[in-house]
């Protein structure tokens, strides 16, 4: 017994080391429904989201560089005002160059900063930097046209070339001290979260300070300053159209007084001349208001008398007996009612134009900046307040939309920006229409 229990203990051992089992492993079953395919909604949102800042980048650089183009090389645009467009030109080339571009890579790496640390620094201070002198740019622009309006007489002479680019010079200057304290210590940056991330300065004092300086100082003194701009543009608008009103009104009449009394001299000179047969007396000496018609003179004797014994702007009877034409040259001034009524309408037209004109700056100027603004001032005084990060990535890039938007905005609506652009990008076409319009002239 003792043998076979050993024999049976040997035999259980040799299997175990062969890796023979004699005990028989139900295989796994594992269901195929539950393995999901991998989501294509990340890489959707990477390719529409890289697509839609790349048009951004596009639209600002081309946008400004045709602003830029079109001051210095089309003539009627060779204004000293037009420097401010220049510069904000110029801040908004600057923001699609340097700033935008390394957003678009921290987009293209899920949000993670890989620059470095002081890449980081460099990169928010040269963004407060550039976003800040466009929004002062716009300011300034704002102003200009305001002491243009109300007081034109003195800031024509005193807009000089000196005189913008010192103004110019102010408004980088603002931009550099709101910009650059926090990369000399004003700041709660920590280096160990700043190689992953790279976001603005969230110091308490420092957010104030900035988000007064950058936008709400400068959107309250825009709001003001059109305000200001529309009122006295309404005024003006409304004093030309009573003045030209006025001396429409009196030249009607004294063009009256004129017919009259030229219709006066002419019956007298007939009544002297009536009974004088044959004797040629001039009636109406021809002008820029009367319209004569020529009649030919007869002699007594039934036969006509030649045409060069009549003079070229007078008119000769015979027996006395004439034909007098006078026709206003315009009818429409006769009626001083409906001269009011025309010019009321244009000046109402002119008024609503200006009111959407300073509507539409103000607004889209609030609408792409307002949102990072309140975000950005109310994120560090709220712990609990945290926005998604597709959110705040919106919000930024925003308030770089408006940077895309200045130059349409401020060119399109002016007439001769309209035709330097157009001139710049359709050359034939500009050519051609100026031959049409040459070969229709007599």
């Amino acid at each position: 017994m003792v043998l076979r229990a050993i024999d049976s203990i040997r035999d259980s051992v040799i299997n175990a080391s062969s890796g023979i089992s004699t005990t028989s492993v139900p295989p796994l079953d594992i269901p195929m429904t539950s393995m999901k395919p991998p989501s294509i909604i990340p890489t959707v949102e990477l390719v529409l989201g890289t697509i839609t800042y790349l048009v951004i980048i596009a639209m600002t650089v081309v946008g400004n560089t045709l602003v830029v183009v079109a001051v210095f090389s089309y003539r009627p645009l060779k204004k000293v005002q037009n420097y401010f467009l220049v510069s904000l030109a110029a801040s908004d080339l600057a923001v699609a160059i340097f700033v935008m571009p390394l957003h678009v890579v921290t987009f293209l790496a899920g949000g993670k900063w890989l620059l470095g640390v002081t890449v980081c620094q460099f990169f928010t201070t040269a963004d407060i930097l550039l976003c800040t002198s466009s929004i002062l740019n716009l300011c300034a622009i704002a102003i200009d046209r305001y002491w243009a309006i109300h007081n034109p007489i003195n800031y024509a002479q005193k807009r000089t070339t000196k005189f913008v680019c010192m103004v110019i010079a102010i408004v980088w200057v603002l931009s550099m001290l709101i910009s650059v304290p926090p990369i000399i210590g004003w700041n709660n940056w920590q280096e160990n979260m700043m190689e992953d991330s790279c976001g603005l300065s969230t110091e308490k004092a420092f957010v104030v300070f900035s988000a007064t300086g950058s936008f709400f100082l400068p959107l309250l003194v825009m709001v003001l300053v059109y305000v200001k701009i529309f009122i006295s543009a309404r005024q003006r608008i409304r004093t030309n159209r009573g003045r030209s009103a006025l001396m429409r009104i009196q030249n009607a009449e004294g063009d009256d007084d004129y017919q009259k009394m030229s219709i006066k001299r002419a019956s007298v000179e007939s009544a002297r001349t009536s009974s004088r047969v044959g004797e040629k007396t001039p009636l109406v000496v021809a002008d820029g208001q009367t319209t004569v018609t020529t009649l030919a003179a007869q002699s007594t004797d039934g036969g006509s008398l030649p045409k060069d014994e009549t003079t070229k702007h007078m008119k000769y009877h015979n027996n006395g007996s004439c034909k007098v034409k006078v026709k206003d040259a315009k009818e429409d001034e006769e009626n001083p009612t409906a001269v009011l009524r025309k010019r009321e309408k244009i000046s109402v037209a002119k008024e609503k134009r200006a009111a959407k004109t300073i509507a539409v700056i103000i607004f889209v100027f609030s609408f792409c900046w307002l949102p990072f603004f309140v975000a950005y001032v109310i994120r560090p005084f709220c712990e609990t307040c945290k926005l998604h990060a597709k959110v705040e990535q919106a919000f930024t890039w925003l308030g770089y939309i408006n940077s895309s938007l200045n130059p349409f905005l401020y060119g399109i609506l002016n007439l001769e920006f309209r035709r330097a652009f157009k001139k710049i990008l359709c050359p034939k076409a500009v050519l051609e229409q100026r031959r049409r319009r040459m070969s229709a002239q007599p």
